[in-house]
């Protein structure tokens, strides 16, 4: 994420705009099928599917998943089967997967190592094009100011400074944007669909505006209105991942999962770095009752990034709910050695490691 706000002089102010999308940042968070066709070779579908788990994603409206029934999660706090009370076969019982609370766009939950050089920044913020000397104009320099009193954690300093902004210039599309941002932030939904609506009616081709006022839809339950912001804003920025992430995460909300997956897959595409996509379509394929689906996605997240202990108690989530208790034992213990305070993983690990010892 930039560190600071952009000089944008009059003579630069579109071009800048146009570089919204591709340069905002990408934070996250937060906090969510198919018929097998033939094997190349002519190899029964099957073998297809044993080699490889997204052989059947060709098809995948074909055939809908069903939930196994003891691979339910429970609430986050629901106590776990202990060795003493197991039943003779005990079902598996896991604490809903991270991440639930984090939502991209926000500032990640920071814990332990990672929590000393991370320093959540707004996000609204557009590069500065070190081609242009021009002074910026007095609106510009208080929404530079408002990016200062953000970064400090001053959210309604910032929002008064960008009002004083937009006073001075009703025209300044960045500090309609920059307003939309901030009131989500203050939990002002509505006001941050009135900014972004009235940045996106000075320039329509701005898809952060569209991407930011959906997601301000999205915390106001009106789901099907969000899905056109994150299509339009998808249309837009062609290279940007989090238009198909946001509508991933609206259709999880409509308990669509299987077009959530696709929706996930597509943000992949964009990005093939894309942490979130990988994490977030690991929990969709979850909530389809396709365990080695998520494992694999899951595996993908901890490449992009071995620290996040999210991605390995999902991985055991993952591994648990195929009966390999032992291996997911492992992943627990991963995802505590990066967080300590991780009590969901050291319940579940404690449960796999009584799991594994009755086999």
């Amino acid at each position: 994420m930039l560190s600071s706000f952009p000089v944008v002089p009059p003579s630069a102010g579109r071009r800048l705009l146009a570089a919204i999308a591709a340069c905002a940042a990408l934070t996250a968070l937060p906090p969510p099928v198919c018929a097998q066709p033939a094997a190349p070779g002519g190899q029964p579908a099957a073998k297809a599917a044993e080699d490889d788990p997204f052989a059947d994603e060709l098809n995948p409206f074909g055939k809908q998943p069903t939930k196994p029934p003891t691979a339910e999660p429970t609430k986050p706090g629901d106590a776990l089967p202990t060795p003493e009370r197991l039943p003779s076969k005990p079902p598996i019982k896991l604490p809903v997967p991270f991440p639930e609370s984090d939502e991209p766009g926000e500032p990640p939950i920071r814990r332990g190592r990672e929590a000393e050089s991370a320093t959540p920044r707004p996000d609204y913020r557009l590069p500065r094009d070190e081609t242009d000397i021009a002074e910026p104009t007095p609106a510009e320099t208080l929404v530079m100011e408002a990016e200062k009193l953000d970064a400090a954690g001053d959210l309604k300093g910032a929002r008064a400074k960008i009002e004083e902004a937009l006073k001075l210039d009703p025209k300044l599309t960045i500090g309609w944007l920059a307003l939309g941002v901030v009131s989500r932030r203050l939990g002002d939904y509505e006001a941050s669909v009135d900014a972004c609506s009235k940045g996106i009616a000075l320039d329509p081709n701005v898809g952060e505006l569209y991407l930011r006022r959906g997601i301000a839809w999205y915390h106001l339950g009106l789901y099907g209105i969000a899905l056109e912001d994150f299509e339009e804003a998808a249309g837009i920025g062609y290279d940007d991942p989090r238009p198909e992430l946001w509508r991933g995460l609206t259709l999880v909300a409509l308990d669509r999962p299987i077009e959530a997956i696709n929706a996930y897959a597509a943000s992949i595409r964009r990005d093939r770095e894309f942490m979130l996509g990988y994490l977030n379509r690991g929990l969709a394929y979850l909530s389809t009752g396709e365990p080695r689906k998520a494992e694999f996605d899951f595996d993908m997240a901890i490449r992009r990034d071995p620290r996040d202990a999210r991605a390995w108690f999902n991985r055991g989530v993952a591994q648990a709910r195929q009966g390999r208790f032992r291996e997911a034992v492992d992943s627990y213990a991963a995802a505590l050695k990066r967080d300590p305070g991780m009590e969901a993983a050291r319940r579940n690990k404690a449960a796999a490691e009584a799991m594994a010892g009755r086999r």
